[in-house]
């Protein structure tokens, strides 16, 4: 050991045996005498191979809240070593006035953590509630502008870019044929099965027609088909047009001239507009042939009986229901797109948050505006 065996100053003597370390205090422990306390545990931190220590307060008869930070002090450097600490000699007094600093101390501390913890839950609720409402000023703005020129169209439909038309069509709507329809035919096949097993109860094997019909082409065949195109179509066009963003080639179509409403987010938007109908369709055959080949193989049916049923259930206030809620559908989809697109800041994670964001945001208002018109077909009585 590099200290001596026993050693003492004005304010303290030790005494080392083995590994314990035997401290005695001298003097009144008060802010006034903090600066020798200070010094005089500093030196004692530099000995090697304590594993206790044990201080004797017997001698102290004046103290102040010195007291606290002194043993805090003992506690965090001999803790810091793995020494274990033990302290001696206090009169009843003492402790009790040092147990009521150390619960005043507490106190704060958790009064602190409760103030943090609230202040940290209402600042996160208070910029998600900006953000949100930047987010839909700005895209109240985007659509305004994107109806308005479209509506200008009809009067001079060479406005846009009509050559990126067919390949934006072909990539929204025929790639997206094989997945549609594989969706469609399973939902049709579950939605189905299900029905089957209560009609069976009933004797009312026919009406999974019925069920079958009604239940795809007025909901499941445009709302699935929307959910699967958001994910595709809307989340490619806001990783393609936020990467222009990124790469500054939104910046130099701009400085050339180009309107980029007119040049990027318009032939996007029609295109889906018109490719998510055709997409609705297919869903919604694929369904009804799901339904029917579980109808076939659970129920008492025939292929004739089904087909009949189904005739008489289905109106063509269904199937252009769901074809017109699919074309909003995909105009919002196209839109979002586009428009998270636009918000991309900065570098590659930017592109991934806003992608990520499209999709939710587009699903989010198919969901919203799906439901809008259910209570609008049900006041109308379509």
């Amino acid at each position: 050991m590099s200290t001596p065996a026993a050693a003492s100053n004005d304010y303290l003597s030790y005494s080392v045996e083995d590994t314990q370390l035997s401290l005695v205090l001298l003097k009144p422990i008060t802010v006034y005498t903090a600066g020798a306390y200070d010094e005089a545990a500093q030196s004692l931190s530099q000995m090697e191979g304590l594993t206790l220590l044990v201080a004797d307060f017997s001698k102290v008869r004046e103290y102040d809240s010195y007291l606290a930070v002194l043993v805090d002090l003992i506690d965090a450097a001999c803790g810091k070593r793995g020494i274990q600490v033990e302290y001696i000699g206090m009169s009843e007094s003492m402790e009790r006035f040092l147990a009521s600093l150390k619960a005043a101390d507490q106190a704060r501390n958790d009064a602190a953590a409760d103030v943090s913890a609230w202040r940290s839950s209402l600042e996160h609720i208070g910029e998600f509630t900006l953000r949100l409402g930047r987010d839909t000023r700005d895209f109240v703005e985007f659509f305004g502008e994107l109806v308005y020129k479209l509506l200008l169209l009809l009067p001079r439909p060479g406005l846009i870019r009509w050559k990126d038309f067919p390949f934006v069509f072909t990539r929204a709507g025929v790639d997206a044929v094989p997945i549609v329809v594989l969706i469609g035919f399973l939902i049709g096949l579950i939605i189905g099965y299900q029905g089957a097993v209560q009609l069976k109860q009933f004797g009312a094997d026919i009406y999974l027609a019925d069920m079958i019909g009604v239940s795809i082409t007025r909901e499941l065949g445009p709302l699935m088909t929307a959910i699967i195109v958001a994910g595709r179509s809307g989340a490619a066009f806001a990783a393609e047009i936020g990467t222009m963003k990124v790469s500054e080639e939104i910046d130099a179509l701009k400085s050339l001239g180009f309107d980029i409403m007119r040049f990027l987010v318009m032939p996007r938007v029609l295109a889906v507009m018109l490719a998510v109908p055709f997409l609705t369709l297919f869903a919604d055959v694929a369904g009804i042939l799901g339904g029917l080949l579980t109808g076939l193989m659970t129920l008492d049916l025939t292929l004739t009986g089904f087909f009949n049923q189904l005739q008489q259930a289905l109106t063509y206030s269904h199937v252009f229901s769901g074809v017109l809620k699919s074309v909003v559908f995909g105009f919002l989809i196209a839109t979002m797109g586009c428009f998270r697109g636009l918000q991309v800041f900065g570098g590659a994670e930017s592109v991934g948050k806003y992608t990520t964001a499209a999709v939710v945001s587009g699903i989010f208002l198919i969901i919203f505006v799906d439901a809008i018109f259910a209570f609008v077909f049900q006041v109308l009585d379509i």
